[in-house]
């Protein structure tokens, strides 16, 4: 089995066979149902999207607001490439293009992607830090590969991962997270970008959070940093808007009037793999009901759930958040999150309130989202839910 590149510092990359790496200079549509499926499918080929970044393995899946949150400005990231590099992975010439806080190693080829891309990594990983709670930036630049092709992932995920790699090569369309690295290929521009922001949060909470999220959270986080636009005056500056999302806003559409919603206790028990054996639309019901999930939790009833939700996050990434599953449900609760996270109603611990009591304003919630003439708002990157006096 080859090293695995992810794992070794850029100068051992021109020892490896295959992979070569030269300095040159210093430099001062949305997902359609094929992607989202695909991006779905890598959590529901592996047992679960860890963001343990101690774990062996810890894989992750792969677009507004009511009175209480305001539109965020568009980012400011000013000159965020550090460096430009060559990078050769096998016989394809390549990037390694260095931002503060990530290392984007890539054989794709499209300018247009390649010019916005480091701007829209710097401007993501400012949106995870800043959106939800103040939390703290990398310690160090993550690694980043997005391919310029299918086959080349296929094979970097075949030394990334090793004997690890089966589950991840199922992956239709996309890519991963694991290890704390993202490993993605060129889908086209706006799914590749909207792939990235997904798949950024994972590796972002791989990174830097000490104790994991239940899974219902990490992937509801994940889809609510999806959404974005560019903003008009250049097109080159990422605005993300959480309400941006409308293959999330169409899904829970069909799920709401086709009465395929899943209560709050169901989507606590269920981990996306579970869903995959059910076939049909299960999986994309999911993550359409987790980013509404994490929509309510911000901004339901007047912000009411904001508080104890960004309390809980922040544990996580604290290393507090066993210790409170622990003194909350016993010892052999904050096991099985350890082991599952899911399962356990972690939320009621800061809420006070048991998650299945809060279903009938959840599933409130999804119907006003999706009321005839909401998609108007969506489009805007806007709440369509009407804003309290």
């Amino acid at each position: 089995m080859l090293p695995t590149p992810l794992e070794l510092p850029s100068r051992t990359f021109s020892k490896m066979p295959g992979l070569r790496l030269v300095k040159l200079s210093d430099a001062g549509r949305g997902l359609t149902r094929l992607a989202i499926a695909a991006i779905a499918g890598l959590a529901l080929t592996i047992a679960s999207c860890s963001s343990d970044s101690r774990s062996t393995t810890s894989p992750a899946m792969t677009s507004g607001a009511m009175g209480l949150v305001t539109e965020p400005a568009p980012v400011e990231t000013a000159a965020p490439i550090i460096t430009t590099e060559a990078w050769t992975f096998e016989t394809t010439a390549g990037k390694l293009i260095s931002t503060t806080n990530y290392r984007i190693y890539t054989t794709a080829t499209s300018e247009a992607m390649l010019t916005r891309l480091p701007t829209f990594a710097e401007a993501a990983l400012k949106h995870y830090t800043s959106v939800l709670a103040p939390l703290p930036a990398p310690d160090a630049p993550m690694d980043t590969f997005i391919m310029g092709n299918r086959p080349q992932w296929e094979r970097l995920t075949l030394r990334v991962m090793g004997s690890d790699a089966d589950p991840y090569l199922q992956i239709a369309r996309g890519g991963f997270a694991a290890r704390g690295k993202a490993v993605l290929w060129d889908i086209g521009r706006r799914d590749t970008f909207t792939i990235t922001a997904h798949e950024g949060w994972h590796q972002y909470t791989q990174n830097n959070f000490e104790d994991p999220l239940p899974i219902v959270y990490e992937e509801g986080i994940a889809t609510y940093m999806e959404g974005f636009r560019w903003t008009t005056s250049d097109r080159t500056t990422p605005q993300f808007l959480p309400w941006a999302n409308w293959e999330r806003f169409g899904q829970l559409r069909e799920a709401v009037a086709e009465d395929r919603t899943l209560s709050l206790g169901e989507l606590l028990r269920e981990a996306p793999q579970d869903l995959m054996s059910r076939g049909g639309d299960s999986p994309l019901d999911y993550y359409a009901q987790v980013w509404a999930l994490t929509l309510f939790l911000m901004e339901g009833d007047d912000g009411a759930y904001r508080e104890p939700f960004v309390e809980m996050f922040k544990d996580a990434q604290a290393g507090t958040l066993r210790a409170k599953i622990r003194d909350k449900f016993g010892g052999r609760s904050a096991s099985i999150h350890a082991m599952r996270r899911r399962g356990i109603d972690v939320l009621s611990a800061y809420t006070g309130i048991p998650t299945e009591t809060l279903n009938d304003k959840y599933q409130a919630f999804m119907k006003e989202t999706v009321r005839t003439g909401a998609g108007q708002a969506i489009s805007r990157g806007e709440s369509p839910h009407a804003k309290s006096p």
